[in-house]
């Protein structure tokens, strides 16, 4: 695995890319089945729940925090404090580079472990802690198939859903010395066996926020690896990096989002 984040790449040659590897054969055909895929369950776990009511009901919430957004960034900040979480506010990707230097620079970091965060992406964290020298990891493990590639990733949900099997085994072979042949559960237990090493190295663990309780100052994260877990208690320093959209008035309206969130992804 390369020790570096992936080539620092603006919007433009982004889409540029987006356009060139859709003409690629097999993307298309992989791209095709992971979505009907996708589809499908999402479809089928909705069924499961009141969703339009859910869905109603979150609206309602949300139009109320933005009708007082003032009021519940403050508390929220409030809360954060009382548990003895540090607060960063920032309006710009700068800023926010800004607070991760002086954050590295004051604790010594050097190499990092971060779950997928969206946000993260457009902040190029990686690249910025590239070029403070920092080792950054990621540990989805979408998104480690795309760093051990040095792509940036293709889907919100899925960055690698651009990757047919037979492109993982090459890579894997390639980057970890596993069979050539080997079958989706030896590829994830190689790498699970790859990033607990730097789960354990790691000096600080990046996350992103799902959601931010106002009233408790409790930040939720949703997964479905373990590696947000890691990423978030292993580590000595923990950063979750939250957009202000991210915030709910109080701790038990998370029972109604994750009804929703959940399935979404």
């Amino acid at each position: 695995m390369s020790d570096r984040a992936p080539e620092y790449r603006p919007s433009e040659y982004r889409a540029a890319s987006a356009h060139i590897l859709l003409n690629t054969p097999g993307v298309r055909s992989s791209v095709g089945s992971a979505t009907r895929d996708f589809d499908a369950k999402r479809a089928k776990a909705y069924e499961e729940v009141e969703s339009d009511l859910w869905r109603d009901w979150a609206s309602a919430v949300k139009a109320n925090v933005l009708s007082r957004l003032d009021e519940y960034l403050v508390q929220a900040e409030e809360s954060l404090r009382a548990n003895g979480t540090k607060v960063h506010w920032a309006s710009s990707a700068d800023d926010v580079h800004q607070v991760l230097r002086s954050i590295v620079e004051e604790n010594g970091v050097q190499t990092v472990v971060k779950s997928k965060s969206m946000l993260s992406e457009e902040l190029e964290v990686n690249h910025h802690l590239e070029t403070l020298g920092v080792r950054s990891i990621e540990t989805d493990l979408g998104e480690y198939i795309i760093q051990l590639l040095d792509e940036p990733p293709s889907h919100i949900v899925g960055p690698a859903i651009h990757k047919s099997l037979e492109d993982c085994r090459v890579l894997f072979h390639e980057q970890l010395g596993t069979p050539v042949d080997a079958d989706p559960d030896e590829l994830a237990s190689a790498a699970r066996n790859a990033l607990r090493e730097d789960f354990l190295s790691a000096d600080l663990g990046i996350s992103g926020g799902n959601f931010l309780a106002a009233d408790t100052g409790t930040v939720a994260l949703i997964e479905n690896e373990g590696n947000i877990r890691l990423t978030t208690s292993v580590p000595r320093i923990h950063v979750a990096l939250v957009g202000i959209e991210k915030v709910v008035p109080r701790l038990v309206d998370l029972a109604g989002f994750l009804q929703l969130t959940s399935r979404a992804a």
